[in-house]
């Protein structure tokens, strides 16, 4: 998808004519059609503005979509994290599995309709799929920061996962994606949970983008704020420990009264 195809889809979206994106903008609309059909190149300016009234990234509008696999990944990480397998998400969002899992796989890259009913199916906002942070941590920097405060070295990572070297390597300098499974293998190397990997904890707004309305409103419950300020300084064995408790007493919890 162009930069100028972006434009237009994100602008009819957001039910703006181009007229009145023109007029925020302070062009002309024959300059923002040109924009938008790939005729002239906007400046960095304009498109810091153009980003900011069709609430989109600017790290999404400068990236080559044909090189970007973030969609992809995301849509398959977040759909086994629903526990759902392709057919499911495609009889829920009517989007065909073929297409699903061709986006899944970078074959092709989705249309705005497609994450439209993605995104509706997996209660996620569109700009979770979209975004890419420009300034958060990459994964390949926290596995790094994680792995030296282990005092491992990225063979002996490696030798744990039972991944190679170069693969380690690769992560770490984000030049290539790991699957999900290698992820966990990685994950469990680390003693953190996938998940941590997958969440940019450097952007609240992406983070809380992938969350449902129910999840936020209950994160808000001044009785859940109390447990996560109780456990956010616990270490990761302390929190595993709690976690695992707490699965016991639901298991349990008939007979403890």
């Amino acid at each position: 998808m162009s930069l100028g195809t972006k434009i237009r889809d994100f602008r009819t979206e957001r039910g703006m004519t181009l007229t009145q994106l023109a007029k925020k903008l302070d062009v002309s609309p024959s300059f923002l059609s040109a924009v938008e059909r790939d005729i002239k190149k906007p400046s960095l300016i304009m498109l810091k503005k153009i980003s900011s009234h069709l609430n989109i990234s600017l790290s999404y509008l400068m990236t080559d979509s044909r090189e970007n696999t973030v969609t992809g990944e995301k849509l398959k990480n977040i759909r086994k994290g629903r526990g759902l397998s392709v057919d499911d998400l495609a009889e829920l969002s009517e989007v065909p599995v073929e297409d699903i899992s061709s986006i899944e796989s970078n074959t092709i890259k989705p249309t705005l309709a497609h994450l439209e009913k993605l995104s509706a199916a997996l209660n996620v906002t569109i700009r979770y799929f979209v975004d890419r942070s420009s300034n958060g941590t990459n994964l390949g920097d926290k596995i790094k920061v994680l792995r030296e405060k282990h005092e491992m070295s990225q063979a002996q990572l490696a030798g744990m996962a039972s991944i190679s070297p170069s693969l380690v390597s690769q992560i770490e300098n984000n030049i290539t994606m790991p699957s999900l499974e290698t992820l966990d293998k990685i994950a469990e190397c680390l003693d953190v949970e996938t998940s941590y990997f997958l969440v940019d904890t450097n952007n609240a707004s992406q983070y809380l983008s992938s969350l449902s309305p129910e999840v936020i409103s209950l994160i808000n419950d001044p009785k859940v704020q109390a447990i996560l300020n109780a456990v956010r300084d616990l270490q990761p064995g302390e929190l595993k420990f709690v976690l695992n408790f707490l699965e016991f007493f639901k298991i349990n919890r008939k007979e403890l009264q």
